[in-house]
């Protein structure tokens, strides 16, 4: 059994295990680096303000009454999602007059075992991107330095 070490002897060590930066592959370094990420993941994604698939009666209606929409939101950003098939329609709206002098928003559409579609809002936030299909997804927006991460959601 190994004795207790005291804080000094334990610094000592681990300033030792840090010397040697052979002693850990560039892989796990990649991983402990998106590990350490996760620490504020709810204070860093968009709350989901609207599904039109979560309203009473969803349920029992067919997927075909017309289109899904969405609303997220995140530090003065809003993103606005409706979803026809495989055509998505969206717009990113930002609060203020800061907002509108950020420039154009940058939109992705990120899935998980797919290259991510991305495309830039028009002046009005405005965006369109096809063909999505169905399944997992998130969004990631950027406009001037503001981001907004949403969770992800089944399309």
């Amino acid at each position: 059994m190994n004795e207790p070490v005291d804080d000094d002897e334990l610094m000592a060590l681990l300033g030792e295990a840090l010397a040697d930066e052979t002693a850990v592959s560039e892989r796990r370094r990649t991983a402990a680096r998106a590990a350490f990420t996760w620490r504020a993941v709810d204070a860093e994604l968009a709350q989901l303000l609207h599904d039109s698939a979560l309203e009473a009666g969803a349920a029992v209606r067919s997927g075909a009454d017309g289109p899904r929409t969405l609303s997220f939101g995140h530090r003065g950003l809003t993103l606005e999602v409706e979803v026809d098939g495989e055509e998505l329609l969206g717009q990113v709206i930002g609060a203020g007059d800061a907002a509108s002098a950020a420039g154009p928003a940058t939109v992705m559409l990120e899935r998980p075992e797919a290259d991510a579609l991305t495309t830039e809002a028009d002046a009005g936030g405005f965006f369109r991107l096809a063909p999505v299909a169905a399944g997992p997804v998130r969004f990631v927006v950027e406009q001037g330095g503001s981001s907004l991460t949403t969770p992800w959601v089944t399309l």
